[in-house]
């Protein structure tokens, strides 16, 4: 899943408003987080908490340093916590969502997750539950999800990158393109969705105007060889087949395999020649 699976955890895990009103151990917790001193922070925490063991914003804002640090099982007892004590989980079921998903927990995450949008319209809620989706494959229902965020928030590359995703896996190539252009209207210097939406119209056999797309990526930029790659395949396809191998030769030079493959099956003869773009 591309550059969904490499970005995914850029959570922005007080985002949510409390659901509880804070207390004024929270509130001194505040003045050591706002210097950036956690450790002094937690350990002001542990004392508080010991003290007001009723006191839910304490469990909560512990959790989120928690889960700040990568300590997801102690987190979770916090959130738990957070439930036990009050009627409704509210803010730690959302968070409990994001502990299952970063330890790949995707049901658990998706158990969570359904919760928390039942109860509220949170743009990051639904983008997890998608992603969520993503990871065990159920595309139509992770399409929903990103349009779930989408309405709740249109300025997320992301939401409509992963739709895109989602759709061009179900075989929705039109979606897909829809969705990529959307991305990029947003990123519009991002070579992973211009690859991505360069795939949707070669699928669409819209192979000029992929190359068009694919000649915007620069050799600076990591997916470089993966555009020569591409431009050759759509060469390929309008059987251009001298063109083809030109890019391909140029894609296996940088290392890319499938052009070696290619340049190996369709190009024994040409495998001297080089042309720039």
């Amino acid at each position: 899943m591309i550059r969904s699976i490499l970005w995914i955890f850029i959570v922005l895990l007080f985002s949510t408003s409390n659901s509880v009103a804070q207390s004024k151990y929270a509130q001194k917790v505040d003045k050591y987080l706002s210097t950036g001193d956690t450790a002094k922070a937690l350990k002001k925490l542990n004392k508080f908490i010991a003290k007001k063991p009723e006191s839910t914003d304490l469990y909560l804002k512990r959790a989120k340093l928690k889960m700040e640090r990568g300590d997801y099982d102690p987190a979770m007892v916090d959130l738990n916590s957070v439930c036990s004590l009050n009627r409704i989980c509210g803010e730690a079921e959302y968070l409990k969502g994001l502990v299952r998903f970063k330890q790949h927990d995707y049901n658990g995450a998706i158990a969570h997750l359904s919760e928390y949008t039942k109860m509220k319209d949170h743009a990051p809620a639904w983008f997890y539950l998608a992603l969520s989706h993503m990871w065990l494959q159920n595309y139509p229902l992770a399409i929903n999800g990103f349009q779930k965020s989408i309405d709740i928030d249109g300025n997320q590359p992301l939401a409509y990158y992963n739709a895109g995703l989602a759709s061009f896996y179900s075989d929705n190539f039109a979606n897909a393109d829809l969705l990529f252009a959307k991305a990029l209207e947003l990123t519009p210097n991002d070579s992973d969705i211009k690859i991505a939406r360069a795939n949707a119209l070669m699928q669409l056999k819209k192979f000029a105007e992929s190359n068009t797309l694919l000649r915007e990526v620069g050799m600076e930029d990591k997916n470089y060889r993966i555009a020569l790659f591409n431009i050759g395949v759509n060469y390929f396809s309008l059987n251009e087949k001298d063109l083809a191998c030109d890019y391909w030769v140029q894609a296996k030079e940088l290392g890319h395999l499938q052009a070696e493959d290619a340049t190996e099956r369709h190009c024994e003869k040409r495998l001297g020649r080089v042309k720039k773009w």
